[in-house]
């Protein structure tokens, strides 16, 4: 259902939109790998109920966020692997937000090595809010930045809200890796593909957001590296604003 268009439109973070703020996640990935000794498929699973507590100051959004509940798993053939998170739940992200996007690590919690085992979580705050235009946008309208575009398209109602709704499509391209737990960084081709969309309510903030991030890295033989190795990962990200909870600590 779509709503009447409104004035050019800039979104913003603000403490308002976050304070005691609660999103459901969840996050399904395609996995394939390949060697000189075959292809290896798998799967990823991430559900999780996220929190925030959240202060305004000069430079953007003082936020503090944390994982209420989440369930990991990961299947290759016949294996699956559920990883026990609960050494995770509680543990504080913490960062400053920027009010176009852009997050500024603080500090984060520890993460069990059972969990870093299925799933890299130490940058899961920094990916968790899309990045905003800068400027007011009308629909049709596009933002660019550094890879990265931000469209406005039609506005449309969801539970008799008006929303703000943006298109995101970013690339990226990297030439280098440090592998978890090293030092030394190995030589790799990696493009990332992504396309999304935001939906924003003028009174709540992000209501909802929606990504489909493809990732294909290639790594040549040689040094420690001794049969040259490719992967691909689709990846599909979805967060969703739940309820906000009377009161939170």
């Amino acid at each position: 259902m779509y709503a009447q268009s409104t004035a050019p439109a800039s979104p913003a973070y603000a403490a308002v939109h976050l304070h005691c703020a609660r999103f459901a996640e969840t996050s399904r990935s395609d996995i394939e790998t390949e060697t000189a000794r075959g292809a290896v498929k798998a799967t990823a699973e991430r559900d999780g109920i996220w929190s925030f507590r959240a202060r305004d100051s000069s430079g953007g959004v003082v936020l503090e966020s944390w994982y209420d509940s989440l369930s990991l798993r990961r299947r290759s053939g016949e294996s699956e692997v559920a990883a026990d998170t609960d050494g995770l739940i509680g543990g504080r992200y913490r960062g400053l937000l920027r009010p176009a996007g852009g997050y500024v690590e603080i500090g984060r919690p520890f993460l069990p090595e059972e969990v870093a085992e299925v799933a890299d979580l130490s940058g899961a705050a920094r990916d968790l809010l899309p990045p905003l235009p800068t400027k007011p946008l009308e629909v049709g309208e596009s933002w660019k930045d550094a890879g990265l575009e931000v469209s406005r398209l039609q506005d449309t109602v969801a539970a008799g809200r008006p929303l703000l709704h943006f298109r995101l499509e970013a690339r990226g391209e990297t030439r280098e890796v440090v592998p978890r737990g090293d030092t030394t960084p190995i030589p790799v081709r990696q493009t990332t593909v992504e396309q999304g969309d935001i939906f924003w309510s003028p009174r709540l903030g992000l209501v909802r957001r929606t990504r489909d991030i493809t990732t294909e890295a290639t790594i040549p033989s040689g040094g420690r590296i001794r049969q040259p190795v490719r992967s691909r990962v689709a990846q599909r990200v979805e967060l969703t604003r739940l309820p906000s909870r009377p009161a939170c600590k």
